[in-house]
């Protein structure tokens, strides 16, 4: 019973991490799948003032607490996309990239995504002006006026943040009012940076290839007026104007309102029994972590009765966790100081992603070769640095150098040095060290499973398609489109997958006129904005 769980959560933001850390100390057998990067979209908040008893952290900083808590539970954690659920049954299956696993009880927490709000001109110029993360993309509008367009928690937050660049940020609210607390609101006042306008809406962002005029519109006297960036310089839109919910995956199997949001009763139960869902996807009147966490809680306590209900009924052992069996608060002490000592001697890799490393390593069929593009560059050294330290973690992966007049990056090959097609323009860290774990997985076999219809689709790309992907390291959407792009080229000969970092490579910015992440170049020519899944890619490197 390897594969077979007491519960399965199928997101790792903050309510999937609550309910881990609930059903971890109750000592049940407990696995989250996660197919981007544990933390969720709390992860890009520079400051988290709210959440009780702590009076400030980084969202992140939050998250990695939250993860370390529930492993010391004993909580177990797979990078994964989920394929498909089959929910109906008494024992739960769930598909993934990574296999097939089962579980007597699911909790869905997948979260949400920024919302796009439908403007003349928002598709066109996406990544050419407007934008959707403060965090990812901010950095992009340095020194110039930006408009946000929304009136509640995250639009006042992220204008906060985005002062850090902005010449001047205003504020656009459709409403007389904000729809956040008073008290938030009232920190805005803070800034002087910071203007608001009521009854205001944008109706129109137009330009060339980037946007250089932006038309707004008061609601109660009907009066337009536009902003011209040949008049103030380069300018941005941010929209913040809320979300909408991850339940695609599931929409045909659990009852969703016409929203999309999953209705649920007080334990968070979905219509369909030993199957929750908690956070941001579900029906709720305020989206945070603090209520993210609830709901995860509420979630797993009610989930434990339906666990142990099915035990009796089927008549199942208690499931081992042979991981877990030892003291889980002892073994997190240890970790901790191990960790400390570890971060003291190397410079990339801690003492405990090390560790997680092992496993995966031991899966892989065949050896890879990490080769470095190198020059003289301070940037190639940080590279080498941290290609020849992880190398040294295991035999599956050697290293070997060459110099190169172009960009320098980490080339993933084959065991017999042919290329797999993948490069790593950029040390992976921050959100893409696992998109790189995952690049050599796949390249190594046997690497991540196929649905059936992207490969179909794959089988058709008979020409040579080169993919650029540019991102931030601090980017959330990023991973998704990097590991989309990567999978493909260790599947196909055809496809070629290089990954961006945009901080080392200001000349491809300004080429391509990229004013937000993750930006993907299809041979050199075509240009791709915005957050894509696997199935969206091989659909565009078909055209």
């Amino acid at each position: 019973m390897r594969n077979m769980y007491d519960a399965i959560i199928v997101g790792g933001g903050p309510a999937g991490l609550s309910a881990a850390i609930y059903l971890g100390r109750a000592k049940y057998k407990v696995l989250v799948v996660e197919k981007e990067k544990i933390g969720g979209q709390i992860t890009i908040t520079s400051e988290v003032v709210n959440y009780p008893g702590v009076a400030k952290v980084s969202g992140k900083d939050l998250t990695d607490e939250m993860y370390a808590q529930a492993k010391a539970f004993g909580a177990e954690f797979l990078l994964a996309d989920v394929q498909a659920l089959e929910l109906s049954d008494d024992i739960k299956e769930i598909r993934t990239t990574q296999g097939d696993y089962q579980s007597l009880a699911v909790i869905l927490a997948t979260g949400a995504n920024p919302r796009k709000i439908g403007f003349h001109g928002e598709k066109e110029f996406q990544g050419r002006g407007v934008a959707y993360c403060a965090t990812c993309d901010g950095e992009f509008f340095t020194g110039m006026d930006i408009f946000v367009i929304g009136g509640g928690f995250a639009a006042v937050e992220e204008s906060i943040f985005l002062t850090k660049y902005a010449k001047s940020v205003t504020i656009l609210v459709r409403k007389d009012h904000f729809a956040c607390a008073k008290t938030i609101a009232d920190e805005l006042k803070r800034y002087p940076k910071i203007a608001i306008k009521f009854n205001t809406e944008l109706v129109r962002a137009g330009g060339e290839q980037m946007v250089s005029y932006a038309e707004f519109k008061n609601n109660l006297t009907g009066k337009q007026w536009r902003y011209n960036a040949s008049d103030h310089g380069g300018f941005g839109i941010f929209v913040f104007a809320g979300y909408v919910p991850n339940t695609a995956l599931f929409a045909d199997k659990v009852e969703l309102d016409t929203m999309g949001y999953v209705i649920t009763d007080a334990n968070q139960k979905t219509n369909i029994a030993g199957v929750y869902a908690a956070g941001d996807l579900c029906i709720k009147n305020l989206r945070q972590v603090v209520t993210a966490v609830s709901d995860g809680a509420i979630a797993a306590t009610a989930s434990e009765k339906h666990i142990s209900m099915m035990h009796d009924t089927l008549h199942l052992p208690e499931f081992s966790r042979p991981e877990a069996d030892m003291d889980r608060l002892e073994k997190q002490e240890e970790n901790n100081a191990a960790q400390k000592e570890g971060d003291e001697e190397m410079s990339f890799i801690s003492s405990d992603i090390r560790k997680q490393l092992k496993p995966v390593f031991a899966k892989f069929a065949h050896p890879v070769v990490l080769k470095a593009w190198l020059n003289d560059s301070a940037f190639a050294a940080e590279l080498k640095g941290f290609a020849e330290e992880f190398s040294g973690l295991t035999d599956a992966v050697s290293y070997e150098e060459s110099v190169t007049d172009g960009a320098p990056g980490l080339e993933i090959l084959h065991e017999d040095k042919t290329s797999s097609g993948i490069v790593f323009h950029g040390v992976p860290g921050g959100h893409e060290f696992n998109s790189f774990v995952l690049a050599l997985y796949n390249v190594a076999g046997p690497g991540q499973g196929l649905d059936e219809g992207v490969a179909q689709a794959l089988e058709k790309i008979q020409q040579a398609v080169n993919v650029k992907v540019v991102v931030s390291l601090s980017c959330t959407m990023c991973p998704e489109v990097v590991m989309g792009t990567q999978r493909l080229a260790a599947a196909s000969s055809n496809v070629t997958a290089e990954m961006y970092d945009v901080q080392h490579f200001p000349d491809i910015r300004k080429k391509y006129n990229i004013m937000s992440v993750p930006c993907m170049i299809v041979n050199d020519n075509d240009v791709y904005f915005g957050k894509k899944d696997i199935a969206e890619i091989v659909n565009l490197l078909q055209q």
